[in-house]
């Protein structure tokens, strides 16, 4: 999907931010359909989790679920598509704010299954949302 520098740079830009700086970090994704880059950023979920580089969390309890648990939670929650983000984001009878407005807050709505926590140099984990 992609090669090791990209994911190393996106990691690199993403590392301390909430789960939407792992959803933006990777610039080649502004190339890519809503459905690709979905598919991108579970196995970017995934891959960080298997190597411990982060865990999740919700209200700061760490999920206790197997890895494929925790990808399938986010695979079944996340938007099918922009226009899905933004009907569940944006008030009833209004328009989104922006373009790419829903999937800018959804992270941080109920309906996101956790949030991260990033591994931090001595091997503790600091939550980032």
């Amino acid at each position: 999907m992609l090669n090791e520098t990209i994911y190393e740079t996106t990691c690199y830009y993403a590392q301390g931010h909430p789960l939407l700086g792992l959803w933006d970090a990777w610039e080649g994704c502004k190339n890519q359909s809503f459905s690709q880059k979905r598919e991108i950023f579970l196995w970017m979920l995934e891959r960080l989790l298997r190597e411990g580089r982060i865990k999740l969390h919700k209200n700061g309890v760490f999920l206790a679920t197997s890895i494929e648990e925790q990808v399938e939670q986010f695979r079944l929650a996340l938007p099918a598509s922009e226009e899905d983000a933004d009907k569940v984001c944006t008030k009833p009878g209004y328009e989104p704010a922006y373009e790419g407005f829903g999937m800018n807050v959804w992270w941080f709505l109920d309906i996101c299954p956790a949030g991260v926590a990033w591994r931090m140099p001595g091997g503790s984990y600091q939550i980032a949302d």
